[in-house]
């Protein structure tokens, strides 16, 4: 008879045991959503900022070349080392394009492209609109201003 007294409609009311193992429940999912997407998308600026700054520097770097094939064989290898020294970006996934823009042959371009299908991005659920491939570009006057 006790454990019917306990069962009562109006008993049910205020008992609490239990209130907060449902909203652990109800709430987890959607705070791994907001830290997953934070993860991700500071992973995402990561490279794209890292991709940058291999660009920059390899057009940098493009100076100390005395013809334009100098130059390019010079800004690859740079791109090229400055991936290999960052956690973020694998040198394979990595392509560089060098040389003299095609308009105006005073100035220098390095397009450095990463395919993101090989990064750790590709764990992102599908609904979420990321490019294949991240692209950047530096480029350099040669001569001065």
């Amino acid at each position: 008879m006790s454990i019917l007294k306990r069962f009562r409609a109006g008993s049910l009311k205020h008992d609490a045991s239990g209130a907060a193992a449902v909203e652990f429940a109800l709430l987890v999912p959607f705070v791994l959503l907001a830290m997953f997407g934070i993860m991700g998308f500071g992973w995402f600026l990561g490279i794209a900022h890292s991709l940058q700054e291999a660009a920059s520097q390899s057009a940098r770097a493009s100076v100390a070349g005395l013809d334009p094939g100098e130059r390019t064989t010079v800004a690859i290898a740079t791109a090229k080392r400055r991936s290999t020294d960052n956690p973020l970006i694998r040198p394979d996934a990595l392509t560089v394009e060098a040389g003299p823009d095609p308009a105006n042959p005073d100035i220098f371009m390095v397009t450095v492209r990463y395919d993101l299908t090989t990064s750790v991005l590709i764990v992102v659920p599908h609904f979420v609109p990321l490019p294949s491939s991240l692209t950047r570009t530096a480029s350099i006057r040669r001569g001065g201003l």
